[in-house]
């Protein structure tokens, strides 16, 4: 029992002075993500979502829609300045319907760091575009996400995905 006594403060003195925080790389590199999506972008997916479906929890909350029009013919350009910042940009519907009414004219984002919205400017007309996610960036996949709106009430989302050229 004696020993017992000082072993456990000893142990104890052993594993308080044993522990040290630990050094953690980063996670990820800094990514420019707004350098990253300058280029030419080709429409390879588009996920329509019934929002009102999701929020009530019903299974059929989602349909591929890319083969029900001639998505593919969309072609997506954003060009950047030489410091990387977002200039202009392009769209070239072909066949396919629009998701947004402006074809051509400047692009910002809300946050160069982490972008949630892209918003497209022409003149006085502007369409905001969101982020679906910045994962694919870094292997040529561009996750852009148009919800349509009725009062105010997300009613139906478009999930697109591009492939850049």
């Amino acid at each position: 029992m004696k020993t017992l006594k000082y072993i456990l403060p000893v142990i104890c003195i052993l594993c308080f002075w044993s522990c040290k925080p630990e050094k953690f790389a980063p996670i990820t590199t800094d990514t420019n993500v707004v350098k990253q999506m300058q280029g030419t972008w080709a429409l390879t997916s588009v996920i329509q979502v019934d929002e009102d479906a999701s929020t009530k929890g019903f299974p059929y909350k989602q349909v591929n829609i890319t083969n029900v029009y001639p998505y593919k013919d969309l072609v997506l350009t954003f060009l950047g300045d030489a410091q990387g910042n977002p200039s202009t940009f392009s769209i070239t519907n072909g066949n396919s319907p629009k998701i947004t009414d402006l074809t051509s004219g400047n692009w910002t984002v809300d946050n160069a760091q982490a972008p949630v919205t892209i918003t497209l400017k022409n003149g006085t007309a502007q369409s905001q575009l969101s982020f679906g996610t910045y994962v694919g960036l870094k292997s040529g996949k561009l996750n852009i996400k148009k919800v349509k709106m009725v009062n105010g009430k997300a009613v139906l989302s478009y999930q697109y995905e591009f492939t850049k050229k």
